[in-house]
């Protein structure tokens, strides 16, 4: 599998195909018995999962995972040390919405504003491939559309994506 800077990939799959296994074992949180995970040309698969995001290798994992007790500019800085309110930026540009949620607790957001956040937070990282899993997952049509329109932004900014979904029309449309 091959994917060049600003090239969306969709991977496919019913519920319990190994999508999110897959995304499991390339951010190193399974170990690989063989192969090769590369990225820019870097191998990655003998390192650490921490040193793989430093590297670019960053997931948006399905159903958001936000900390409900933290706000949502908290969840958004998780990662980055001592971020500033010009560190949310990229974040906040890409998802407008958020900029009134900022102070708001995610235990208080909906489905859609969580996945917006959980986009959000993986940006931070400065994504060289960025691993969205089920972006479309238990959205509303309006925010499935909006998610959509998210990643095309950041396809148009050069970033690399693989996105695991079942939802094939919503895969079509990014």
């Amino acid at each position: 599998l091959s994917i060049e800077a600003g090239e969306v990939v969709g991977l496919m799959g019913r519920n319990g195909a190994g999508k999110t296994t897959f995304f499991a074992s390339l951010i190193g949180m399974l170990s690989n018995a063989q192969g090769s995970i590369r990225l820019c040309g870097q191998e990655l698969a003998a390192m650490p999962s921490h040193e793989r995001v430093r590297q670019g290798l960053v997931i948006s994992p399905s159903g958001g995972r936000l900390f409900k007790s933290l706000t949502v500019a908290e969840n958004l800085a998780l990662g980055v040390p001592q971020a500033t309110a010009a560190d949310l930026e990229p974040a906040l540009t890409l998802f407008p919405e958020l900029h009134n949620l900022k102070d708001r607790y995610a235990g208080k957001l909906s489905g859609g504003e969580r996945q917006m956040v959980a986009i959000g937070r993986a940006l931070m990282l400065k994504p060289r491939l960025l691993l969205l899993d089920e972006p479309s997952e238990g959205l509303a049509p309006i925010v499935v559309l909006r998610v959509a329109e998210a990643i095309k932004t950041l396809r148009e900014t050069g970033i690399a994506m693989l996105v695991a979904e079942q939802n094939v029309k919503f895969t079509d449309t990014v």
